[in-house]
């Protein structure tokens, strides 16, 4: 099912299609009336995590990846949607599963983040807020669990929201978070689990092995920010704030 505005879509699929084929990190397009630059955030991730863990990786970095049990890195981490205008779009259905589209691009890039844009009035009441506890790297959904998709939003029309945050999310793939673990207990190995502590000693990687969406556009900015519990986990970025609580949708 595909829920974006047809015009949506097809731009986004072109745009998409010229980032494999060109090689190229961001590409501009339009859609719904408003221009767009899509980028990938991290380009070639598993070659930055086989750098910035060399010291521990024995074989290869897919081979520790199976021995863990852990998915392989996405071979490009993170995408961002930047549109020149606000823009209202449609995410999921009124059965909370997730557009077609987005899902093959969290299949292809991990986090997907879209910027200048609006869920409906319907939708944005929807679901909860939350504040993620600082640095400590989680799973939203169990693997036996459905909803395996987490949506974050900021929504532009609320009186709190529409400011900028306080504090960001940070997503990391899973085997960034399995490392860092084994790094921090000095080389030695344990199951990633659903829940760490990371990263308490500084050195986040950011822009490197770990994904920072800030949450400060300017101001009545909608920004929303998806993820799949079961490549990456997910904390909170405190600076030093905590900020507002984040809208949360789980989706299928």
């Amino acid at each position: 099912m595909t829920l974006l505005i047809p015009e949506q879509s097809a731009s986004l699929v072109t745009a998409l299609d010229s980032l494999g084929r060109q090689s190229r990190s961001s590409v501009r397009g339009s859609a719904g009336g408003s221009e767009f630059q899509d980028g990938i955030v991290i380009p070639g991730y598993p070659e930055n995590i086989a750098r910035h863990f060399a010291g521990l990786i024995d074989g290869t970095l897919e081979s520790m990846c199976r021995k863990a049990s852990v998915p392989v890195p996405h071979q490009d981490f993170g995408l961002t949607i930047d549109f020149d205008r606000p823009l209202e779009i449609k995410i999921y259905d009124q059965a909370y599963v997730l557009d077609r589209l987005l899902r093959k691009m969290i299949a292809r890039f991990g986090p997907v983040v879209l910027r200048n844009v609006y869920m409906s009035e319907k939708c944005r009441a929807e679901g909860q807020r939350n504040i993620f506890p600082h640095l400590s790297f989680h799973l939203d959904r169990g693997y036996n669990q459905d909803k395996q998709y987490s949506l974050f939003c900021r929504d532009p029309f609320d009186e709190v929201q529409k400011d900028p945050r306080r504090s960001s999310t940070l997503v990391a793939g899973n085997m960034v978070c399995y490392l860092q673990k084994m790094l921090e207990a000095d080389g030695a190995a344990s199951p990633l689990g659903a829940q760490c502590d990371l990263f308490k000693g500084g050195n986040l990687g950011i822009g490197e092995i770990v994904l920072e969406q800030a949450w400060n556009a300017p101001m009545a900015t909608g920004e929303i920010c998806i993820i799949d519990n079961r490549t990456v986990m997910h904390a909170s970025l405190y600076k030093p704030s905590k900020g507002y609580p984040i809208g949360v949708r789980y989706l299928d």
